[in-house]
């Protein structure tokens, strides 16, 4: 804790709107915590002490004014809670992007309030970011070039190793490298040029955090992404960034947030590609089943299918793969979300047959949540059977989700541990069996 201050007649103010105790706000905080990742045990206690003037340490302040946020269905900031400086105002886009671009390494937690400024248009209008010294070198064709080479090499090592494998070069090389050349002078076409290709790379962060499970950090790297592409005028980029947000969205369980993004992504993806269109279109189905819209839901499915089926192959690139097996697992997805239990376990099968090789944790996943399909409806041997192939799948990519996934097989068999095919799974976990967390989901 910092110094003290007088009573926080703020927070008082708003626990008195918001019907809570302190008790209330300390589980709230907590559960937020718990959804970026992090282990907080508050209670009343911390609570009185707040309202008696101390400040708690970062991001707790953030999940304070987020808990707020979600209970009185407004923006609450960290100062009208009394626990930070008064902002000056609204950061301008200028203002706005230094601030993602200062804070890409930071740790951030996950908060819709922070959705509230991602771009949902383009604007294309092109900002300072830095100040450089006299003598610095203009941008040229290298530089786009070098990131975007750099981009297609780290998706290439996570889409065989996992993002445990990339992260932290990401990271260190967007901030030492990238952020200074954002920087530099140059032509416009130039500038647009690097933007673009620093929103690919900010949008692949952005997908390597969220499979480690660290939630605000893909979270502010897909807002960095959005914030780019805007910049850049890039119309793709800006839609996929949208999606994804969707995408972890409706995985945190904020259905409402999902759709939305997943309708602007679609409204702003008009006149793309086939594959492009069926890769937007395919989220907003999951997101509208997700709300039990049904009859909308089932319309969009279609429509993702037909776009699919004038692409003439499968899209795979650093800001996506989309083919015939994502198109099933999103089937599969709706199902699920609109109570068909044997039409998940169907959609979930063609997944798996026709997810391609190479995408091996995109197939380790699949077959996890096919084991769970098989779980949930009762059928215990054909859920082992496919957890055996997730245990083989994944045995040298470095994920979190699989190591989450491993973690929810071992919980669901513990159970059944005199059921022989269970007890032979538990077992190979325990002795570190290949494929096991122990050698490729390591934490």
């Amino acid at each position: 804790m910092t110094a003290t201050r007088k009573q926080n007649t703020l927070l008082r103010s708003l626990l008195d709107e918001a019907g809570w105790s302190g008790e209330s706000l300390a589980s709230a905080v907590n559960a937020l915590g718990r959804e970026s990742g992090l282990a907080l045990s508050y209670r009343r206690p911390s609570v009185a002490q707040w309202l008696a003037g101390s400040v708690p340490r970062p991001p707790v302040p953030g999940l304070v004014a987020e808990a707020f946020s979600r209970r009185l269905g407004r923006v609450v900031t960290v100062a009208q809670a009394g626990l930070g400086p008064s902002s000056s105002g609204p950061a301008d886009d200028g203002n706005r992007l230094a601030v993602l671009l200062a804070e890409a390494t930071s740790r951030p937690p996950y908060l819709l309030s922070g959705l509230r400024t991602v771009p949902t248009v383009l604007t294309g209008r092109l900002t300072t970011v830095g100040t450089v010294g006299p003598g610095a070198a203009r941008l040229t064709v290298a530089h786009h070039q070098a990131v975007d080479d750099m981009t297609a090499l780290l998706s290439s090592a996570d889409q065989q190793l996992g993002a445990g494998a990339v992260r932290r070069t990401l990271c260190s090389y967007f901030q030492q490298t990238v952020v200074p050349w954002l920087s530099l002078p140059g032509a416009p076409a130039s500038r647009r040029a690097l933007f673009r290709s620093a929103a690919g790379l900010a949008y692949l962060g952005g997908f390597v955090h969220f499979d480690d499970r660290l939630q605000g950090s893909a979270q502010h790297w897909y807002r960095l992404s959005a914030a780019l592409a805007d910049e850049a005028a890039d119309q793709r980029t800006l839609a996929v960034a949208l999606r994804a947000l969707s995408v972890q969205a409706r995985s945190l369980g904020h259905y409402g947030a999902a759709l939305r993004l997943a309708e602007s992504a679609v409204a702003l993806g008009t006149g793309l590609g086939a594959v492009e269109s069926a890769f937007l279109e395919g989220q907003r189905a999951v997101a509208l089943a997700a709300r039990g819209d049904r009859t909308a839901c089932l319309a969009s499915l279609t429509r993702t299918e037909l776009y699919l089926s004038r692409a003439e192959d499968g899209s795979t690139t650093a800001t996506g793969v989309y083919n015939e097996a994502s198109l099933a697992y999103q089937r599969a997805a709706v199902c699920r979300h609109l109570g068909d239990a044997r039409g998940a376990v169907t959609a979930m099968a063609s997944a798996v047959r026709l997810r391609p090789a190479h995408e091996r944790r995109s197939h380790a996943l699949t077959l996890a949540r096919l084991a769970e399909l098989h779980y949930a409806e009762g059928e215990l041997e054909a859920a082992c059977a496919t957890w055996q192939q997730f245990l083989r799948s994944g045995a040298t990519v470095s994920s979190a989700r699989l190591a989450h996934a491993g973690a929810t097989m071992r919980a669901a068999l513990v159970p059944h541990q005199r059921h022989t095919d269970a007890r032979d799974l538990l077992i190979a976990l325990r002795r570190g069996a290949a494929g096991s967390p122990p050698q490729g989901w390591s934490r």
